[in-house]
């Protein structure tokens, strides 16, 4: 048998941060990046997080499990508020993906960090508090950030593709960081941003970047092999 080994199968449930990913991905396939074969799909819907993690839960059910050697899902920053009971949300994820990985052992299934807004646009987040839809506050990314770190936590010596991490590491390696409620958190880097929330193509290819060398690292431990 040839020692080749293909090149990995991934399935990775998102919305339009996630897209904003793969967009950056296909720029870099087009200058040389080796990158894997992509299935992907928008789950659930924008602010019912819940859903989202029971629509990936029913896909990988549904036939991806016997197909992909990696899968991934990702909340959006709208999913992860104030108002969010960030425990409760992380206690179903993690159960969630818990009964994936025991009924689906050939897949290594990557635990991905919740995107962060920016922290300019000082008019459009006074609009936002005066009409009661306020994502892009401190708060919010404050709570985005409890969230990402009870996933570092949980996940670390795992596999987990810190997309918070990327959105928020300026070119320099400095992070853009604030602090909220006596902690510390952080904030999407105003020179990856098309508006407060989602990447332009430098923010993008950043992320996918940070994407393909998590996923080289799940591969690297898949079991591979034609099914």
């Amino acid at each position: 048998m040839s020692g080749h080994r293909p090149e990995p199968r991934v399935f990775f449930g998102h919305q339009s941060v996630g897209q904003n990913v793969l967009d950056g991905v296909r720029r870099l396939a087009g200058r040389g990046e080796p990158v894997p074969v992509v299935e992907d799909a928008l789950i659930g819907a924008n602010e019912q997080p819940l859903l989202k993690i029971e629509d990936f839960d029913a896909r990988v059910r549904g036939g991806l499990g016997d197909r992909v050697d990696v899968a991934m899902m990702k909340l959006c920053y709208i999913d992860v508020t104030a108002r969010t009971d960030v425990e409760a949300l992380f206690g179903t994820y993690r159960a969630t993906l818990a009964a994936l990985e025991r009924d689906y052992p050939e897949v290594t299934f990557v635990h991905v960090t919740v995107p962060l807004t920016t922290e300019r646009g000082g008019l459009s987040r006074l609009r936002a508090r005066l009409t009661g839809n306020d994502r892009y506050g401190p708060d919010e990314n404050a709570a985005r950030e409890r969230l990402n770190a009870l996933i570092r936590d949980a996940y670390a010596g795992g596999h987990v593709f810190d997309l918070a991490a990327a959105e928020s590491t300026r070119p320099d390696g400095s992070r853009v960081t604030g602090r909220h409620g006596g902690a510390d958190y952080f904030a999407l880097h105003d020179g990856y941003a098309s508006d407060l929330g989602h990447l332009n193509d430098a923010g993008a290819e950043v992320a996918a970047a940070a994407w393909l060398r998590a996923v080289a690292r799940a591969a690297s431990t898949a079991p591979g092999g034609e099914r």
